[in-house]
């Protein structure tokens, strides 16, 4: 007998990247010379973990019912006016000019990923996305019966645009419409931010397709880039009628509260039809699958909206997050440059990436020889910045060549 339904059967989550981090966190609970920089979180520094006090103490403040009870499935419409706000800053008025827009809340930037991929594609249809990506994208396709497609990130030091018009050209022929994600800026795991050239390149190709399109565009680490990095949202605004583009937010990122997720999927384009059925799609998803987001964390964004003076107050901390991870990441990159280490193109964010010929190899040496815990990705492995300290992030990169040597 067998109760396991068939679009079940064989899915387990093995060697999952949250796995592999909490084993190297107990490695260094056992011995402090171990170097854990696996988790996607940020840590002061001396390895400590602690929160925004502005969002403290907005939580802290909120009465029982405003962090307790249950939101509407979209988050409702002073929490619409929260996150077109925040995201779209001061390009606002001119994104609304040209499109459409709805927002619906998610449980973390996850979940705005996953209900984009899932109203996007029919079981059997391909997703494409780069090959050196965040790895649950391999899974939310599995989970929902759909097929891959990638192409290289990099040629040289820039964004593979060849690589992406190749794929997408051929994807889009033949199923007759293409779902596209792209993560930026701040990509997990390279750290790279496509230039604005680069964008419109996206663009202006995606605009000679006939068929439907889908890009998914991840912005979890929006706020860790620099402070122009919102003129991305005015360049995809001049996308064509025939293209929506599903904007997923992370708020868990953003304010540093991963565990407690809220995200937020923006659906924007030139057809009001399209963005208002996509919209509906979108909340009868959210209402039939987890119900409702985070309540507390959606009155969060509210407050910060609507209160400038919290607002200024939290940008502050965030600001000296941002410059701690530009240090530690000024460091490695010179030492890495002096020590001859293969890095992948860096712009800015959380995380660095080292090409290697054998990831399993490469991993299983920095454990066992350095006391270095890293993450794979595909044929690469993934450092995070965010994760280790100043002192930690100094000689790392000579410790890195020493081990990695035989595998870059």
């Amino acid at each position: 007998m067998k109760v396991l339904a068939r679009h079940a059967a064989g899915k387990a989550l093995q060697n999952d990247n949250l796995e592999i981090a909490n084993r190297a966190k107990e490695a260094k609970k056992i011995d402090s010379a171990v170097i854990n920089a696996t988790s996607g979180m940020f840590f002061h520094e001396g390895n400590v973990f602690r929160g925004f006090r502005t969002v403290e103490k907005i939580l802290n403040e909120l009465p029982d019912e405003d962090f307790y009870a249950y939101s509407p499935s979209d988050g409702g419409a002073r929490f619409r006016e929260a996150v077109l706000n925040w995201v779209f800053g001061f390009y606002r008025e001119e994104i609304e000019h040209g499109n459409a827009v709805r927002v619906v809340a998610t449980p973390g930037g996850t979940g705005a990923i996953h209900a984009s991929v899932f109203l996007g594609l029919d079981r059997g249809e391909k997703l494409i996305f780069p090959d050196l990506c965040w790895a649950p994208y391999y899974g939310m396709a599995a989970n929902l019966g759909l097929n891959t497609a990638t192409f290289g990130f990099f040629s040289g030091e820039g964004f593979n645009f060849k690589g992406l018009q190749a794929t997408a050209e051929k994807v889009a022929s033949e199923q007759g419409k293409l779902a596209l994600i792209i993560n930026d800026p701040c990509n997990n795991p390279t750290g790279y931010t496509l230039s604005e050239a680069e964008l419109r390149e996206i663009v202006t190709f995606l605009n000679t397709l006939i068929q439907p399109v889908l890009l998914i565009y991840d912005i979890a680490y929006l706020d860790f880039a620099d402070n122009n990095a919102r003129r991305c949202f005015k360049i995809l605004s001049g996308l064509n009628e025939n293209i929506l583009t599903a904007v997923a937010f992370s708020a868990s990122k953003t304010f540093s509260v991963y565990g407690q997720r809220l995200g937020a999927l923006i659906i924007m384009g030139r057809s009001e039809k399209a963005v208002s059925e996509f919209y509906d799609a979108a909340k009868f998803t959210a209402r039939h699958t987890w119900s409702n987001a985070n309540r507390g964390l959606i009155n969060l964004l509210i407050t910060l909206d609507e209160d400038s003076f919290l607002k200024r107050d939290f940008l502050s901390e965030l600001n000296g997050v941002k410059e701690i991870i530009g240090k530690r990441a000024k460091i490695f990159m010179e030492e890495a440059e002096k020590a001859k280490l293969l890095v992948h193109p860096y712009r800015s964010g959380f995380f660095v990436t080292l090409p290697v010929r054998d990831v399993h190899g490469a991993l299983k040496a920095l454990a066992e020889e350095e006391k270095i815990y890293l993450l794979p990705v595909s044929g690469s492995v993934r450092l995070a910045l965010s994760a280790i300290s100043e002192a930690e992030t100094r000689g790392l990169a000579a410790r890195l060549k020493k081990a990695l040597t035989p595998f870059q």
